[in-house]
């Protein structure tokens, strides 16, 4: 900083305003290199205001084309139905398959319902024991239990009343808070309190109860015993059975546990709510094209709206002057590569083919009527886009939305991700994936006249190893069985409910091969670990089954293969090519008997600009290493500012001192005038006269 009794000096000698002069010559000097670095503040900083900008409207144009590639925009349904008091479609995903569907209720499901002996009061003892539940199939004559077939897949659930809730009441809430799809409540009936238990709906739901009773009596009608219902003690009256539903669809009769269903038809849920034996009731469903077309206009709309948002900052706007003359200016980013580019690759999406389409008519926006106009925006031809809406909609969809083929269906894609690159792809199977089994010898039972077998003398206890994992030691339940189909399914139920077998996700699939009369074991996993070996076994499993010990018949294998003439990593029925190839995430479920095929994946017009916009506007995208650039543009600006200033005062501090210098000589030659003035002035003849 400049002293001030310096600056005050200035002009002492000479008369002239110097201090004014400095201050003028700095800021002449100042002003270029001040006004570039504005400038170039001014233009970074509206870059960064800009580029945010165009980040929200690419995020918009995202969005809308998200909506294209959502099952919901392009795939969704709609229905007309027969009106019915007995059945009720309630909701439809974009799962179900068009067509018309021709219903009739024959039956509803319902559900089991036993109710107890007449209380005083809801806070009466009932006793104190075990209640033990288990599920199955009641036969029931006169409000009694003549016969049970348990479900052996479901497992039993006791019920412990002691002294904390032996009341009515407290058995109620015991069995509700169980959790195990029994329902119980307190009835008053007039003349008492009843306790009604109601099963889950269903034939194969209903219950049966026994009782350990703390005063040794199970069967008889005091105690918690009262409340007994087996083939032993039926002291709870059975009031309903339970029941399935009965439909017919298209003349196919099924059978669902309860009025809810949703597995009838993929994608279609029904509400059973009466029977109407043999009354039709027609639901068709249909694509709904009309959602799917505004869905498509409304981004061709979102997409105009995109270029009109952008274009003040990467084209041309008309600005008015202080003297309201109108100008052309240009956006901050016009001559900005990046923007430029940007823009040019989104254009590109809208105007060329979608890679990877090899089973469209439509390859393109402009075969299904979607143009590009000489300013860049898009419209529709109305007469081209309503045809290819009407004649040909699913090849919309394959355009519009990811989309995956293939030459055999024992070799698919069953997922991709954000970085596989779209196209054809040619698969090559060398190995293909097997699951392990192990084979019995042939049944010492003869199927046809040995059942229905009574199992009650017989001991079928095994040990089984599956995928490495040994179970506990099993038992198959015994029973009546009605056929070999029924054993199976109980021999299948014991290994697939075995604690460790279950931790390990290790199961079965039991089957019998009629031409061998062999029981055949199989893992459901593939893979070179997919294994099952019988491991101990009970003379009766050996002689009646044929199941020795023995390793298993043969051991699973994994897929091995290539794509693209590259071998690929396989995971049990799984190929996945290599890291380093344009496939890369795509994940090909491979068949048993799978040798070649050609797949295809396309992800479809708003497939691909989504993903292109993903790019942009990713953590570590353009946009972002743009703006971190810019930012790093204005702190060099920042420290050019400073170095301005610094440059400035040296130069204003150098002026200052010639000026002083100036002062200094004028000065002297001001005292050397007077002093040859006066000296004069006393020579003689030189005197001035009065």
């Amino acid at each position: 900083m400049v002293d001030n009794n310096i600056i005050q000096s200035l002009g002492a000698g000479s008369g002239i305003d110097t201090g004014g002069l400095v201050r003028q010559l700095v800021e002449i000097e100042r002003a270029a290199p001040e006004e570039r670095l504005q400038n170039r503040k001014d233009l970074t900083q509206s870059q960064i205001s800009d580029f945010g900008l165009m980040s929200s409207a690419l995020s918009t144009l995202r969005d809308s084309a998200k909506t294209l590639t959502d099952p919901e925009g392009l795939f969704s349904k709609s229905a007309s139905f027969t009106e019915s008091t007995a059945l009720v479609p309630t909701s439809l995903t974009t799962d179900v398959q068009p067509g018309v569907y021709t219903f009739t209720v024959e039956a509803i499901a319902q559900s089991q319902s036993l109710s107890s002996s007449v209380f005083d009061d809801p806070s009466d003892a009932v006793g104190e024991g075990t209640l033990t539940f288990a599920f199955g199939d009641v036969t029931a004559s006169g409000g009694a239990m003549t016969a049970f077939d348990q479900d052996t897949g479901v497992e039993t659930v006791d019920v412990v009343i002691d002294s904390s809730n032996n009341t009515l009441e407290g058995l109620r809430d015991a069995i509700n808070d169980a959790e195990m799809g029994v329902q119980a409540a307190i009835v008053f009936n007039g003349t008492g309190y009843v306790l009604q238990i109601n099963a889950e709906s269903g034939a194969e739901n209903e219950i049966q109860i026994s009782v350990s009773d703390d005063d040794g009596e199970n069967d008889d009608t005091s105690g918690l015993s009262r409340f007994a219902f087996n083939t032993s003690a039926s002291n709870m009256s059975h009031d309903q059975d339970g029941a399935d539903a009965e439909l017919t669809l298209n003349g196919l009769s099924v059978y669902r546990e309860t009025n809810v269903i949703d597995d009838i038809v993929e994608g279609l849920s029904l509400d059973v709510r009466e029977a109407d034996p043999g009354t039709p009731i027609t639901v068709t469903v249909t694509e709904d094209k009309s959602f799917a077309e505004q869905s498509i206009r409304a981004f061709v709309d979102a997409y105009n709206e995109f270029l009109e948002a952008i274009e003040p900052i990467v084209g041309t706007y008309e600005e008015e002057d202080d003297e309201g003359n109108t100008q052309t200016q240009f956006g901050s980013l016009a001559n900005d590569a990046l923007a430029r580019s940007m823009l040019t690759q989104i254009r590109s999406v809208i105007s060329s083919e979608i890679p990877g389409l090899t089973d469209s008519n439509f390859k393109a926006l402009g075969a299904i009527g979607i143009r590009t106009e000489l300013d860049g925006t898009i419209s529709i031809d109305e007469e081209t886009f309503s045809t290819a809406l009407e004649d040909n909609f699913e090849d919309i969809q394959k355009l519009l939305a990811p989309h995956t083929s293939t030459s055999d269906s024992s070799i698919y894609i069953n997922s991709f991700n954000s970085s596989t690159t779209a196209g054809e792809y040619e698969v090559s199977i060398d190995t293909p994936p097997a699951k392990g089994y192990y084979t019995g010898s042939t049944l010492g039972l003869d199927v046809s006249s040995d059942f229905p077998l009574d199992t009650s003398g017989k001991t079928y206890t095994f040990t089984i190893e599956v995928n490495g994992t040994e179970s506990e030691e099993l038992t198959i339940p015994s029973d009546t069985y009605d056929s070999i189909d029924d054993l199976i399914e109980a021999l299948q139920d014991t290994i697939n409910n075995d604690e460790n077998l279950s931790e390990d996700g290790a199961q079965v699939l039991v089957t019998y091969d009629t031409d061998s009369d062999q029981l055949i074991i199989t893992s459901t996993k593939y893979g070179d670990s997919s294994e099952v070996n019988i491991n101990d076994a009970s003379t009766d499993l050996i002689n009646d089954l044929g199941l020795a010990i023995a390793d298993g018949t043969e051991a699973g294998s994994t897929v091995a293969g290539s794509i693209n003439g590259v071998s690929g990593f396989g995971s049990a029925n799984v190929l996945l090519p290599n890291l380093n190839e344009p496939g890369a995430g795509l994940a090909l479920v491979v068949g048993e008997t799978a040798t070649t095929a050609t797949v295809n994946f396309s992800r479809g017009f708003a497939g691909e600009l989504e993903a292109l916009i993903d790019e942009f506007l990713a953590s570590n995208g353009l946009i972002n290493t743009r703006e971190a650039n810019l930012e790093d543009t204005l702190d060099d600006i920042e420290e050019d500012e400073e170095a301005l200033d610094r440059r400035m005062t040296a130069y204003e501090e150098r002026l200052i001192q010639q000026f002083i210098n100036m002062e200094r000589i004028l000065s002297s030659l001001n005292t050397s005038g007077s002093f040859v003035e006066n000296l004069i002035n006393t020579l003689p003849f030189t005197s001035k006269k009065d």
